[in-house]
Formats: structure tokens, sequence, C-alpha cells
């Protein structure tokens, strides 16, 4: 049974999925999650997916790039973070505001905003660590 279809009608407009990158099982749990999303959520749902401990290189269960393929075939954006370390926690947060007020206020005639190429963007700038 699905968590979604009782509660889609009052799913957020956003989601961010988070796996922890020491804990193989919370990574593989998050293709489940993005299916049921896909198939119950709103069309228009933001997300992005966050593989979080990214400080925990020594514990490290889950490869960069595998969270990388996951949120390529997904569609997502994609992005490590650090809770403790506050590594692009900021940007995350600061990545979706921005797509939902740029939903907010759209005009037809505006140009999207383009939640991939921002977060893509960012990244660069701030090199590989940003808190």
């Amino acid at each position: 049974m699905s968590f979604f279809p009782s509660f889609s009608s009052v799913l957020p407009p956003a989601l961010l999925l988070l796996y922890d990158v020491t804990n193989k099982a919370s990574f593989d749990n998050i293709r489940a999650w993005l299916s049921e999303i896909h198939e119950y959520a709103q069309q228009d749902v933001v997300l992005m997916l966050l593989g979080n401990k990214a400080d925990a290189s020594h514990d490290r269960s889950v490869r960069r790039e595998e969270g990388e393929r996951l949120a390529k075939e997904f569609g997502v954006p994609f992005m490590e973070t650090s809770a403790r370390s506050g590594l692009n926690v900021d940007l995350a947060f600061t990545a979706i505001a921005k797509e939902l007020k740029h939903r907010a206020m759209k005009e037809p005639d505006e140009p999207k905003f383009k939640l991939h190429e921002y977060v893509n963007k960012e990244m660069k700038t701030a090199g590989c660590c940003r808190s």
C-alpha cells in the first residue's frame, strides 16, 4: 500500500529527499520514494535529492556518482550536504525557495527559473564546499 494516495491532497509544494551517504539502505529506499512521488504527487511538485553526511567520507557507503546518476534518472537536482558542517544546506533551501517564489510570481511571458541550472552554477561558483 502506498503512502501517497491517502495524503496526495496535502502534499507540500516541495520535497527534499535526503539519504545518508553512510547508510546504503537509506539510499536504496530513495528510488521507491521517487517512484511514489512521480506516481502520486502533483506534477509541479519541486523535488531535490540530497546525500547527507558528506563530511563523513571515511564511513561513506554511497558514492557521489550514485546519487548523481539516480537524480539524473528521475530528472531532479542533486547535491551532497552536511548538517554537521552546514555544507550546501543553505544552498538547498535557497534553491527550493527561489523556485517556489518564481512559480508564485511568474508572468506568462517570463522565462522559467531553471532549478538545475541554478544549483549547478552555485555549486561551481562555490567549488566543492559551501556552508
